[in-house]
């Protein structure tokens, strides 16, 4: 069980899977695209189970807006807005790791938008390019606390996504399609709006998430169902959360394939 500074992570999953471990680590699996595929890489050798704790995929209401995309409800997709913000900034001490730029690339893409960035690449697959924007307004801390990004998949559909560390407590998941939207509006509800339909609500009971990312990672490892977060998607993690970090400081359109 690995939960530490996010970029020690790469070398402490090399030196479990050297001897012999399974492995469940924070996310994100790494700040470095090299040193995250070299981890993934590691456990493969090793034959022991990687998983990547993005414990918001074990929502039910994430798994029913995965299913009412992937269903066509609301037809082809064609934009995702995405929101992970809260007042966590607030809480860090100046000198923690946590309010580090260094540890934390793009304020709360690490510790937040990442989810986001999971969720998204769930319902819309791979990431082509992104554009980004970050700066620090109001924490006492090294690190960013206001951050968003444009990206664009490879499939074509688009995508905003907003991440602070200095705001009252958000998720937000929308699904633009060609015949209506689906969005979760918390992490428990979701409202779905069809073409000249009225919106149907449909609400989902609080669930543990953490215990059941864990319950999936020993039922992976006694050989049951794979994790569901597969370790070239938390590399494909890693390569999105370091470009919006790259296009922040540049200010330019940052492709994927120039830090993959």
């Amino acid at each position: 069980m690995i939960a530490t500074p996010h970029s020690t992570h790469g070398a402490q999953v090399r030196q479990a899977a050297a001897a012999g471990k399974h492995v469940y680590v924070e996310k994100p699996l790494a700040l470095d695209v090299a040193d995250a595929a070299s981890a993934a890489d590691a456990c493969a050798a090793a034959s022991v189970q990687l998983a990547v704790g993005f414990n918001r995929r074990f929502l039910p209401a994430l798994t029913h807006l995965v299913r009412i995309v992937a269903d066509g409800e609301v037809g082809a997709p064609l934009h995702l807005e995405g929101n992970l913000s809260g007042p966590g900034g607030y809480t860090i001490p100046r000198g923690h790791w946590r309010g580090s730029a260094s540890e934390n690339p793009a304020g709360g893409m690490a510790p937040r938008g990442s989810h986001i960035v999971d969720a998204m690449t769930l319902l819309c697959g791979s990431v082509e390019w992104v554009m980004a924007q970050s700066q620090r307004r109001v924490l006492d801390t090294d690190a960013d606390d206001t951050t968003s990004a444009l990206l664009r998949f490879e499939s074509g559909v688009s995508a905003s996504l907003v991440t602070l560390m200095a705001t009252a407590e958000t998720w937000r998941l929308r699904v633009l399609g060609s015949r209506g939207w689906a969005e979760m509006i918390d992490e428990h509800t979701v409202v779905v709006a069809r073409l000249q339909q009225a919106p149907e609500t449909r609400r989902f009971p609080p669930t543990d998430t953490l215990r059941a990312a864990l319950e999936a990672f020993a039922d992976a490892i006694a050989g049951g169902a794979p994790f569901p977060v597969a370790p070239s998607g938390a590399v494909h993690g890693v390569a999105v959360t370091a470009a919006i970090a790259h296009s922040a400081q540049r200010g330019t359109r940052v492709a994927l394939a120039e830090i993959a």
